[in-house]
Order: structure tokens, then sequence, then C-alpha cells
């Protein structure tokens, strides 16, 4: 009775934490709208600029290759949390 509790909380927390995961993805899918709004060409000498398109949409694509390599590491705990009970 106190494993199906523990095993319980432990898939809540599973569940957490994919969804986590997929508000991160749809975060980093808007990302195209607003690095598509940036404008290369304006930033002068001397002034502050942020990073270039193509560094932004490099650094976007990097967070969701990573973001992906977390999700299957996830997967493959998910299997194993299903599978046995968690003991304390």
């Amino acid at each position: 009775m106190q494993i199906e509790a523990l095993n319980r909380r432990a898939q809540q927390k599973y569940g957490t934490f994919v969804s986590a995961m997929d508000m991160v993805a749809e975060a980093l899918e808007e990302l195209d709208k607003f690095i598509d709004r940036i404008d290369d060409d304006k930033a002068e000498d001397g002034m502050w600029s942020v990073a270039t398109q193509d560094e932004l949409k490099s650094y976007r694509r990097k967070a969701s290759d990573e973001l992906g390599r977390l999700r299957a590491k996830a997967k493959k705990y998910e299997a194993e949390l299903v599978s046995r009970d968690w003991r304390v």
C-alpha cells in the first residue's frame, strides 16, 4: 500500500517533468517568430547589438537538440518507473 502510493507519486512527478519539457518545446518553436523579426542591418558601430538571426537560430536548434536528448533519456527511465515498484 505504501509502495503503491510512492509509485503513484513518482509517476505524477514524472508526468510533471514531461509536461515541463513539452512547455519548453512549445516555447522554442515560438522563438522562430521573434528571431525572424531581428534586423541584422540595423546595428551600427559603437552600439549595442544582439546576435544575428543565424546565431539565434543556431542557439535555438542546439537547445531543441538538447531537449530531444533529455526527452530520450526520460523515456528510458519511464519504462523502468512503470515496470517495477519504487522503494525508498
